[in-house]
């Protein structure tokens, strides 16, 4: 079969041909329709993430993915042949990932986490979910928003970002979107995904800009880049008692040790609890994912750096047709 990942940490991932994956006890073996890329790919293939969990090589890679269930290993009883699964899909030990013809993974990852993808939902679709719309609804719900709220989301036409704009304008909070620029309908696609204002780049400083839209402060910023100057400005215009939340590892001791509001680096858990979260947002029609580009499995070396092609102005997910 088709797999696409490495030999040893630090190897940069390519497309090859390996043997097909059997299921051993407590496993599925998923035929994989569609799969999506997320900073963790990458993350994994340079060994950055080496003490994070367990892997054995060779490695193929992809965390989320959807498909369908073609083998259960012995003891399996939450899933069964047939069925339509997506999730975040780390096993460990770790190595059979979703960037590949068929995976093989534990019925409950030991990192990550498993559904039936709703009916409503194609599998292109629920493949794109998992990590980025887990992470954005674990973010609202660490950052507790007062009802009414105010979000700013700092890279908001990312995965995470795009997420969690439609997930705070669902639960009635305030959104507040910030994008490099407003050019390519970013910002007309921004607001229909729920945001009430958008803040183009090149503009007045953040912080100035948020004051002058809250004088008594925004209640949250969810900080999707990592530009620990950006988010530091962006701390200045957060009420007292209020959150900043990075996934991108933004914030540094200093900005962690604020006393006079909540400031953390957000760290991915409960994942079992937050994609059955996902699930009904999506199956209602509440989450649906931006798709920002879409490439074959054989493309996906290129998908994981950065080098296809976006279209219709947001980033949002890329998603890998696989089956």
């Amino acid at each position: 079969m088709r797999a696409v990942g490495i030999e040893r940490f630090g190897d940069t991932p390519e497309l090859r041909k390996v043997p097909e994956p059997e299921p051993g006890p407590g496993q599925l073996r998923v035929a994989v329709e569609a799969a999506a890329t997320n900073p963790l790919d990458l993350a994994i293939a340079s060994g950055a993430l080496a003490e994070a969990g367990a892997y054995r090589f060779p490695l193929t890679l992809g965390m989320d993915g959807a498909g369908t269930v073609t083998a259960v290993g012995a003891g399996v009883t939450g899933f069964r042949v047939g069925e339509r699964v997506f999730g975040q899909f780390w096993s460990s030990p770790f190595q059979f990932g979703t960037f590949a013809d068929v995976c093989v993974v534990q019925e409950a990852p030991a990192l990550g986490a498993l559904a039936a993808v709703p009916d409503e939902l194609p599998s292109h679709l629920a493949a794109a979910l998992p990590t980025a719309a887990m992470t954005a609804l674990g973010v609202i719900e660490q950052a507790q928003l007062p009802a009414g709220g105010t979000l700013v989301v700092i890279g908001a036409t990312g995965g995470v970002g795009t997420f969690a704009v439609q997930a705070a304008a669902a639960r009635g909070l305030r959104v507040v979107a910030t994008a490099s620029t407003a050019s390519g309908g970013r910002a007309d696609r921004l607001r229909e995904l729920g945001a009430d204002t958008v803040l183009a780049g090149g503009g007045q400083p953040l912080d100035q800009a948020l004051r002058d839209l809250a004088p008594d402060g925004v209640d949250a910023v969810l900080d999707a880049v990592g530009d620990r100057a950006l988010a530091g400005s962006a701390a200045g215009a957060v009420r007292d008692g209020g959150a900043l939340i990075s996934i991108a590892f933004g914030l540094d001791e200093r900005a962690q040790a604020d006393q006079r509001i909540r400031a953390a680096n957000y760290r991915l858990d409960r994942k079992p609890e937050l994609l059955a979260q996902v699930a009904q947002l999506a199956a209602a029609g509440t989450l649906r994912p931006v798709i920002g580009a879409e490439v074959p499995l054989e493309d996906t070396p290129r998908a994981l750096t950065g080098a296809v092609p976006f279209t219709g102005g947001l980033r949002g997910k890329v998603v890998v047709r696989v089956g």
